[in-house]
């Protein structure tokens, strides 16, 4: 059953997150077609539990500090293996091809969870496995949207480990393709690591716009034409958007911005 009051506050406090900067009570009850002396209450209340704040010169609202308090609890308690498993799902009906989430441990990919389909010839990556973050989609991924030094401090380990023939092992080469990575938020691992196998991957977002994992597909070089890579590419990067939309993220164009 709704309670009135409780949904009052809290659609007061969501005209207060709204880009437009501090509210009067005037204001605010005109917006939200409510009695101005409710609007009044309501705030003072939500001021002494520190929900929101008021400027003492002009009187204006904004939300308050309690609020960072409260929603840092709520993602420290964010399971990232939990929260993504109706992700990978989603991509093995999609695709038919095992579908894997990774974080960055150290210098290398630690994948953290596996899902594959029933059928086939599946890419296996058992949870525990740990890959080279250059070589790899998801490694790629985790590299890529990390800081310049941090990035350099893995290109500037010479040499850098060939696997196949196919292994970009360039200083140069690999910063051009990372940057590639940034840019169309999607990594490619074209039998780069592993001959014959193709994978497909896309970062994971926070809340901060930083890249806590990497999820992705892999699968043989001869189900994943260059026709699927495409076709999966925005299947793959979507389902990456989808979660990192419930680990609070936001704004695709600001972390492109970020990341660059």
């Amino acid at each position: 059953m709704e309670i009135r009051s409780v949904t009052k506050a809290v659609r007061l406090l969501q005209a207060l997150g709204r880009e437009s900067g501090p509210q009067g009570v005037s204001e605010l009850a005109r917006q939200l077609q409510m009695d101005k002396s409710s609007v009044s209450r309501m705030l003072r209340t939500l001021e002494r539990v520190t929900l929101v704040a008021c400027d003492e010169t002009t009187g204006r609202y904004t939300l308050g500090l309690g609020l960072i308090h409260l929603g840092q609890r709520a993602l420290r308690r964010l399971d990232l293996r939990t929260i993504a498993r109706d992700s990978l799902i989603a991509l093995v009906e999609e695709t038919g091809e095992c579908a894997h989430l990774a974080v960055r441990a150290g210098d290398r990919a630690l994948y953290v969870d596996q899902e594959t389909p029933g059928h086939g010839v599946n890419v296996d990556a058992p949870v525990g496995t740990l890959a080279p973050l250059h070589c790899t989609a998801l490694g790629k991924v985790l590299l890529a949207f990390r800081s310049e030094r941090e990035r350099e401090a893995v290109l500037s380990n010479q040499p850098i480990e060939s696997f196949t023939r196919r292994t970009l092992t360039d200083p140069a080469a690999l910063r051009s393709h990372l940057a590639m990575v940034r840019a169309r938020q999607v990594a490619f691992d074209d039998e780069e690591f592993s001959v014959g196998v193709r994978c497909i991957a896309a970062p994971v977002f926070r809340h901060d716009g930083s890249v806590v994992g990497a999820i992705g597909i892999s699968g043989p070089s001869p189900r994943l034409s260059d026709d699927r890579v495409r076709q999966w590419e925005n299947a793959v990067r979507d389902e990456a958007y989808a979660l990192s939309r419930k680990l609070g993220w936001t704004d695709i164009a600001e972390t492109a911005a970020t990341c660059s």
